[in-house]
């Protein structure tokens, strides 16, 4: 299997608080090594060390195949052309891995976020989330988002605030206009047990709403 360029990946490096996952895009392609754009996160370079092992990811649909692969790699080289680059050393051959699909349920919160604009914070602004799940959640803003936008959200879930960096992976066409499908980028695993929790909560008390308006 063979990536090409402009398709998009994620880096998913092991750190002391967990796992971090970084998209970007596939330059150029030679065998088992791969050229990407190095991550970028709120504006600045991600330093990630030469030598580090990382797992790439991606997601294919196709007519002949389609689903998530992974592969180990380790960073050789760092360079600079019109952009900071990274060259990655894949270690093995690509595997198909199993999706994580999240119980996903109605909601109506308020949340805060802020929209990366070419590397630069735009202002706090307010918007409502629709569903949530462990995976990510629905959006609608007046903010004018384009696929693969990252935000930084944050809301509350009883006496929890979760804080969270997320990416735009749908739009979702609606009578008055469009709303936005987040998907969570590193979200911190106690964030998301914290937000399981509360969506098997509200399931049940959405079955149970149901069951009492049909007696």
């Amino acid at each position: 299997m063979q990536l090409l360029p402009n398709q998009l990946v994620e880096l998913h490096v092991e750190s002391g608080g967990g796992t971090e996952v970084y998209r970007t895009r596939v330059e150029d392609t030679y065998d088992d090594l791969l050229i990407v754009g190095a991550p970028i996160r709120q504006g600045m370079l991600v330093p990630l060390r030469l030598g580090t092992r990382l797992d790439v990811q991606f997601k294919m649909k196709s007519n002949i195949q389609e689903g998530r692969f992974t592969n180990q790699a380790i960073i050789e080289k760092r360079f600079s052309a019109t952009l900071p680059l990274l060259q990655l050393r894949l270690l093995g051959t690509w595997e198909k891995t199993q999706e994580r699909n999240f119980l996903r349920v109605p909601v109506s919160l308020d949340v805060l976020f802020v929209a990366y604009e070419e590397g630069v914070e735009s202002p706090p602004q307010s918007a409502l989330m629709l569903d949530l799940s462990g995976g990510g959640f629905l959006l609608r803003s007046t903010h004018p988002f384009e696929l693969d936008d990252e935000i930084r959200v944050s809301f509350n879930i009883k006496e929890t605030q979760i804080t969270a960096n997320a990416t735009l992976v749908r739009l979702v066409p609606t009578d008055s206009g469009v709303d936005y499908g987040f998907a969570f980028l590193d979200l911190p695993e106690q964030f998301r047990q914290v937000i399981i929790k509360f969506v098997f909560q509200r399931q049940i008390t959405l079955a149970e709403l149901a069951r009492n308006s049909r007696g």
